[in-house]
């Protein structure tokens, strides 16, 4: 039987995390059969011996597709490899450090897409793990509070979705080049299926993120926030049928370019291609900035 909603959980060196990850979906309980997309990009560790045991034990309603990559061809690749081969209606994902808890969690997110068919997108509140400590995201509540549906105008301010809590409609989405380059990868995703129609959000928390142990964890804020705004530069010219949207995309990209400028000296900020990209007025604040700053070093 054709699988209604398709499980995408790409993994690399995940070890100490996938067995939990993989149990968070086998707990599900549905009532339309789905398959499992695990994608292993060539983990160096244990990973795929693991997998290999833990799908033994896969529920009947549950199809395990393993694919082993025999080369590491990079996260966004694994991602989109995974994402053609998926039959279902619907697209899940829970990345392989990340887990589901709540045995629900499908159903409730089903549910509402097969009755709203103006919703592309749903995601859900998760629980934050550190090591061993399991917290909640009070801010992140906060920010989410005021309301529960919301456009792709809302997303173009800043993402607010944790990945491993999304279900989404099984549309077509032409990947870019950059993007297989770009240090953020579902960002752009949701974004582009946003052009189609409404996000629903769950303020139920359903699963957990592990903190610092993906491919952020390692960089340095200044590092991030120049990579994320090379990623909002390429998205502005797939928004132009969408003014307000390419604008909110733009004003947060001159943020961070006005960030990752305002420690550097003088003479970088003047030799930085990205300078002009600013308004006048911020370029002419920077200017003044840093030089002064050279002055009283």
């Amino acid at each position: 039987m054709k699988p209604l909603v398709s499980v995408i959980m790409i993994t690399y060196g995940h070890e100490k995390y996938i067995e939990e990850a993989i149990r968070g979906v086998f707990l599900q309980k549905t009532n339309f059969p789905l398959e499992l997309i695990i994608s292993n990009d060539k983990s160096p560790d244990s990973t795929d011996e693991i997998v290999k045991n833990i799908i033994k034990s896969a529920p009947e309603n549950i199809s395990v597709n393993y694919i082993q990559h025999p080369e590491n061809i990079g996260m966004h690749h694994n991602f989109t490899s995974a994402l053609r081969t998926a039959q279902g209606k619907y697209i899940a994902v829970c990345e392989g450090d990340d887990y589901w808890t709540d045995e629900n969690k499908l159903q409730k997110q089903i549910d509402f897409l097969e009755k709203n068919e103006d919703f592309t997108l749903t995601f859900h509140n998760v629980f934050i793990r550190n090591g061993e400590t399991l917290r909640a995201d009070l801010d992140y509540e906060k920010r989410l509070s005021s309301k529960n549906v919301y456009t792709i105008n809302d997303l173009s301010k800043g993402n607010f979705i944790h990945t491993l809590s999304v279900v989404f409609r099984n549309m077509k989405i032409e990947f870019p080049e950059w993007y297989f380059s770009s240090f953020l990868g579902d960002y752009p995703i949701w974004l582009w299926l946003s052009k189609k129609g409404k996000i629903k959000y769950f303020p139920e928390k359903m699963g957990v993120y592990r903190e610092n142990v993906g491919v952020w964890s390692g960089k340095s804020q200044e590092e991030r926030e120049f990579k994320t705004m090379l990623v909002l530069k390429n998205l502005i010219p797939d928004f132009e049928k969408f003014p307000d949207t390419q604008r909110n995309i733009t004003r947060t990209k001159n943020t961070y370019i006005k960030n990752s400028l305002k420690h550097k000296s003088f003479a970088e900020v003047m030799a930085s291609p990205y300078f002009p990209e600013l308004k006048f007025k911020d370029r002419f604040k920077l200017m003044i900035r840093t030089y002064f700053n050279k002055k009283t070093k």
